[in-house]
């Protein structure tokens, strides 16, 4: 942490912290986050847990991707929770569920690089990027705004709402149950054939996407 400085008023303690490095258990450095802004839980600090109300981070760079195995990094970290008996999974499995149990988390007005090597696609850099993850209890709520590369279309927004079963853990994602919203304006149908498949037989052509998709256990169950 390059800086800190406590603006903390009332009940609730806040931190604006900048240059932020986060590392892998190799010591590599996995995401650089410029300025993150962090309100503290009050009840996370009587319990000795590190827990947010709200936790802001501006201009962050991060990149996901998905191997040929299928497996999810985020930001260097494994998050697949099928590789959680090895010490990889078991760190990556550890950060879902301190992330899934924060109130609020916002990334703003940051670059998301999206890399699937399972497909086969180009990698696909999103700017000026807005994503709200809100965790109420078992229910976890999603927004996802942002800009595609020139040709690629217009800005989207995705959305989500999910619920996690009953005892289990916060960041086994995989068992959750919800739905999913898609608003593409303007999209390059070849462009989005690269990263999903599509509902209809499109190969080319510029289209305007409004879908709603239902899923369980990680799987879809109803466009």
């Amino acid at each position: 942490i390059g800086e800190i400085q406590v603006r903390s008023g009332g009940w609730i303690p806040a931190a604006e912290l900048r240059d932020v490095v986060l590392e892998d258990r190799r010591g590599r450095e996995a995401l650089r986050l410029p300025r993150v802004h962090a309100a503290l839980s009050v009840p996370s600090l009587l319990a000795l847990r590190l827990r947010f109300e709200q936790l802001l981070i501006e201009d962050a760079r991060l990149e996901v991707r998905r191997d040929a195995q299928g497996r999810w990094h985020v930001a260097g970290l494994d998050v697949d929770l099928a590789q959680a008996e090895g010490e990889a999974g078991v760190e990556g499995s550890a950060a879902a569920d301190w992330l899934f149990e924060q109130q609020e988390f916002v990334i703003r007005g940051g670059v998301l690089r999206w890399v699937d090597e399972l497909r086969g696609a180009a990698p696909l850099q999103l700017n000026d990027v807005l994503l709200v993850m809100r965790n109420p209890g078992r229910r976890h709520e999603f927004r996802l705004d942002a800009t595609p590369p020139a040709g690629w279309g217009q800005r989207f927004s995705l959305r989500a709402l999910a619920r996690s079963p009953l005892l289990a853990r916060p960041g086994d994602w995989q068992r959750w149950k919800g739905a999913l919203y898609a608003d593409l304006p303007d999209v390059d149908v070849n462009g989005l054939r690269q990263h999903v498949d599509l509902p209809v037989d499109l190969q080319h052509g510029q289209a305007t996407l409004r879908a709603w998709v239902d899923w369980d256990q990680a799987l879809p169950l109803e466009l």
